[in-house]
């Protein structure tokens, strides 16, 4: 798993993290957090809870994986579908 990650992040300069329910317990989350920063990948947070699944049902909110120095937004609450280049952007830009 590690090679994948390793590999997956090559050529990358923004990492997202798509933060559910139990994202911030998942030990590879936090390696590829953790090579992203080292990387000096841009990195931000996109909370996924308010999505409805096939039922209309939604997730509890999941805790936050990532330090409070990057940014996360709500896909929902926030207008991912239009906003989510802007977030790209401004990860790019803070790295």
């Amino acid at each position: 798993m590690r090679k994948l990650i390793t590999d997956a992040l090559y050529g990358t300069t923004v990492t997202a993290v798509l933060i559910g329910a139990e994202t911030s317990k998942r030990r590879w989350v936090k390696y590829e957090i953790s090579q992203s920063i080292e990387r000096g990948n841009g990195l931000f947070g996109i909370y996924i809870h308010n999505i409805r699944d096939q039922y209309g049902n939604r997730d509890s909110k999941g805790i936050n994986p990532l330090g409070p120095e990057f940014a996360t937004y709500d896909w929902v609450n926030d207008d991912g579908y239009n906003n989510l280049s802007k977030w790209v952007e401004a990860a790019y830009d803070e790295r």
